[in-house]
């Protein structure tokens, strides 16, 4: 697959998931069957449990607006957090390569996405598609998307976002690489 191309499919799946709420398991929610209640789930996952509580609720979708669908979403406890976001985009990035990547979002957090022996640190100058950068200690992880010249694009779910949000980036920025980008070992 042709680098545009790629970039294109790999933006076009990201688009699936800008605007879920973010949502991170502090435990009371841990046994529920379904990954979209957890902050693991994929955006078909949190689709189709925000479809079927809606059904439960008599409420209609389509005459909210996308403000009160999110409302809807973060009041029934459906979100994803940074690592079931970066977990999802990876295992469909790595596809796009040929690549098998197999993350469990349940199981895998920001720190462990990039730590040993999952990634490999690498200079923040060979950044691109599909890295991680790692922030707040580990605690938080976000995906690189593409670089053009000095523009880095990158998508990450947060609170202080409002969840599923893109953003850019001038390079270098040293306070947003402060904590190490990295290469998931299942991609190189």
């Amino acid at each position: 697959m042709a680098r545009t191309e790629l970039i294109i499919a790999f933006k076009n799946e990201i688009n699936k998931y800008l605007g879920l709420p973010y949502f991170k398991n502090a435990g009371k929610y841990k046994n529920h069957g379904s990954n979209a209640y957890v902050g693991k789930g994929d955006a078909k996952e949190i689709a189709l449990a925000t479809i079927e509580l809606a059904n439960k609720e008599n409420i209609k979708l389509l005459d909210l607006s996308t403000k009160q669908i999110y409302n809807f979403q973060k009041k029934h406890h459906l979100g994803i957090d940074c690592s079931g976001l970066a977990c999802h985009l990876l295992t469909y990035y790595g596809s796009l390569i040929n690549k098998k990547v197999i993350l469990n979002p349940r199981n895998t957090s920001a720190d462990m996405l990039t730590s040993p022996p999952l990634s490999s640190r690498i200079d923040p100058e060979l950044i691109e598609s599909g890295d991680l950068v790692r922030q707040k200690n580990g605690a938080h992880v976000v995906i690189i998307i593409d670089k053009h010249k000095d523009t880095i694009t990158y998508v990450d779910s947060s609170f202080a976002n409002r969840g599923v949000k893109q953003g850019a980036i001038k390079y270098p920025d040293p306070e947003f690489f402060k904590d190490g980008v990295f290469r998931l070992n299942q991609l190189i």
